[in-house]
């Protein structure tokens, strides 16, 4: 019977040693000389003698992976013990928080990756968590040499399997049939970590900047007073790295995979530091484990409503600026997998931050580990290394890793640019190499800086290689995003007819498809509205009414102005241009009528030669161009005010305002916020006004 001798509890029946590298064993309890022995096809035995304390360490020779069966015996004086059905393959570590530890059971297709994993030769120890309370986790305020507690590993059952991360089984599932060696998997994710969590205390309380922030934002946990924080005892300075990172150094591993940033998700300071500490933990974990790889998937978009309301699109850039920095560092995208958070249950503990379509993101994870750190290849997602201007009026951006080339058969969105004064206009992009994509603005004549997909909704981006993957988001200016950023709303690109809004917690928010454009909902006419995007990357939007005298002949489409995280742009602004044409003469224009959420409704107007018009005519043979002023606009009154931005900031609804007396569709196009007036004349239209006898007397005061 054994009373002392023991292995330490990473080692345990049904692991899978990585292969093809010398590899340790250690324990503790013993006295003087150790013999540990491999036993199985390639039988190898090490001695060493025990530490004071009683730890030994064996080393052991590379084996190659495969299904053969080992164990593993250790025998110190009159004491033996064994572990059973060891394997060697491809260990992978998981870092993370709730995307990352999210399990299996409560996804998409978990019933088939569930069988799929259990009849592969895969693995999975979890590190997780036993509590009934938030507030029961401690974390242990030094780095620990042993886990605290006894964890099995699961494999060859698909219901167990089911409590296992999703990401990690699916992923695992694929690399095991790709490479065809047994591959393992140990988690050491937990729902609402922080970067905080997995970085060493020494490396916080040795940067005396770094240190300064955690204190001012309440991440700093000092010894003497650790544990005493409640509910935040689980995402400690460092009580990660203590209780389940340090006591397995020396472990050997493939690739460590990183899904964590929701909690860096404020402003641009915190991800700086965000950045600073994942990069410190990257190349203390390489000390620790060997020059591993480690792939870092950028999290989901979604509304945070924290800091200035822009921090995932700032820990995404983090990510992407390390993955040019450090070697063998590969950020995933996860912008273009549209997020979707309920399965057929619908249970309460779904919330709109845990997408349930684990499967692209595991399935990405699974190539850039294979052809990266399994096949030797190189193999990442393209992004912009330069921007540079071409002397012509454009700007030139150089992508890197463009594989096969980028994809020139699509007209490019979600490109912006800005010259000397900082303000971004969208821009027109043009793909002119393989590597190589040059943008253009009418309205930025000498463009300095470029963004790409930076802003809270990006599925419109569109950008990507002539084998699907891809491009990053991207800006070349770093800094704090203020309203000099252009926020590609979506409803200026007709290229998406539905929109999918992200509001974070499920009780007060959701994850749904909401349209883009609908009819009018001011003036509330019955027509149709459609978009398209055949030929052009920001589309077309086309209303088709039959006005009648119950409406005054008017007509219009109502866009999605008001969205969780989205800036209309409204107030950020000074004009709007659009272009229109008409199916049938006698159509015309009255501009883009909002109301506040005051419940205030004002019209602004297109400008005739300077002016402000009360309609212009939309012409029947080819397009006509308008330009709106977004600072000036008709009172329900009539009377001419100026909205502030404060005021234009409280927009709920809009709807582009037409009207005809004869059945027409309206196609819309190019609309787009410009930096100047635009000049147009218009024919005489039948605009007139009211008769003088019902005219109301009209206030020159203004709002």
């Amino acid at each position: 019977m054994n009373k002392y001798l023991k292995f330490a509890r990473v080692f345990s029946a049904g692991m899978v040693l990585q292969r093809d590298t010398d590899f340790f064993v250690w324990g503790f309890g013993a006295r003087g000389r150790v013999r540990v022995e491999l036993i199985g096809e390639c039988m190898q035995t090490a001695e060493c003698t025990a530490e004071e304390d009683g730890s030994f360490c064996a080393v052991f020779s590379a084996v190659s992976g495969g299904d053969s069966c080992y164990s593993l015996r250790a025998v110190c004086e009159n004491e033996r013990i064994a572990i059973e059905n060891i394997r060697f393959g491809d260990v992978y570590l998981l870092l993370g928080q709730s995307n990352m530890s999210y399990c299996l059971g409560a996804v998409e297709r978990r019933d088939e990756w569930a069988r799929r994993a259990a009849d592969t030769n895969v693995c999975f120890l979890s590190l997780h968590e036993t509590f009934s309370d938030i507030t029961e986790v401690t974390r242990p305020v030094s780095p620990q040499r042993d886990l605290s507690r006894e964890f099995a590993y699961v494999y060859g059952d698909a219901e167990k399997i089911k409590s296992v991360s999703a990401i990690g089984v699916i992923a695992a599932a694929l690399l095991c049939e790709r490479a065809g060696v047994p591959v393992g998997i140990i988690d050491t994710s937990m729902g609402g970590l922080s970067v905080e969590a997995y970085l060493p205390r020494e490396y916080a309380e040795e940067n005396r900047e770094l240190l300064s922030f955690l204190k001012r934002v309440g991440r700093y946990d000092a010894a003497e007073t650790y544990n005493t924080a409640g509910g935040r005892n689980f995402t400690q300075l460092a009580g990660v790295y203590n209780e389940k990172i340090a006591p397995l150094a020396r472990f050997k591993f493939r690739a460590a995979v990183w899904y964590l940033g929701e909690s860096s998700a404020f402003d641009f300071e915190h991800a700086q530091y965000f950045e600073q500490e994942l990069r410190a933990i990257v190349g203390h974990y390489r000390k620790l484990f060997g020059e591993i790889a480690f792939a870092a998937v950028q999290i989901a978009p979604e509304y945070y409503p924290y800091g200035d309301r822009n921090g995932y699109l700032y820990v995404n850039e983090s990510i992407a600026s390390l993955s040019r920095e450090l070697p063998a560092f590969f950020a995933i995208p996860t912008y273009h997998i549209p997020p979707r958070w309920l399965i057929e249950d619908g249970d309460v503990y779904y919330h709109p931050i845990h997408p349930v379509n684990k499967e692209p993101i595991a399935r990405m994870l699974a190539d850039v580990l294979y052809k990266n750190v399994v096949c030797k290849e190189r193999y990442v997602f393209p992004q912009i290394r330069s921007v540079q201007p071409d002397g012509a009026g454009g700007l030139l951006c150089t992508v890197a890793d463009c594989g096969a080339g980028l994809n020139a058969e699509r007209e490019l969105y979600g490109f912006c640019v800005c010259g000397e004064d900082g303000k971004y206009y969208p821009a027109a992009a043009r793909v002119t190499a393989e590597n190589a994509i040059r943008l253009t603005s009418s309205y930025v004549p000498r463009p300095q800086d470029a963004t790409y997909a930076f802003a809270q909704y990006q599925a419109g981006c569109n950008a990507q290689l002539k084998t699907g993957e891809p491009l990053l988001p991207f800006r070349s200016r770093r800094e704090n995003a203020n309203r000099n950023y252009y926020p590609l709303p979506p409803f200026l690109a007709f290229n998406q007819s539905y929109v999918l809004e992200n509001c974070f917690g499920y009780a007060v928010g959701i994850s749904r498809p909401i349209r883009t454009w609908e009819p009018g909902r001011i003036y509330g006419a019955k027509c149709r509205v459609a978009q398209t995007n055949r030929k052009k990357a920001a589309g077309v939007l086309k209303i088709t009414a039959a006005p009648s005298n119950a409406n005054y002949y008017f007509f219009g489409a109502s866009p999605r102005v008001c969205l969780s995280g989205c800036r209309s742009g409204l107030a950020d602004y000074p004009y709007l241009h659009a272009e229109a044409s008409a199916s049938a003469a006698g159509v015309e224009f009255y501009g883009l009528v909002v109301r506040l959420s005051s419940g205030d409704v004002f019209r602004f107007a297109p400008l005739q030669e300077g002016a402000l018009a009360d309609c212009v005519p939309v012409s029947e043979r080819g397009v006509t161009s308008f330009c709106l002023d977004l600072k000036r606009a008709f009172r329900e009154d009539s009377a001419v005010v100026t909205l502030s931005a404060q005021d234009r900031d409280t927009v709920a609804e809009a709807e582009l305002l037409f009207r005809s007396k004869n059945p027409c569709t309206v196609t819309v196009q190019n609309l787009c916020y410009v930096p100047q007036a635009e000049t147009y004349s218009y024919r005489k239209t039948s605009c007139q006004s009211a008769r003088s006898d019902t005219q109301l007397p009209v206030s020159n005061d203004s709002v």
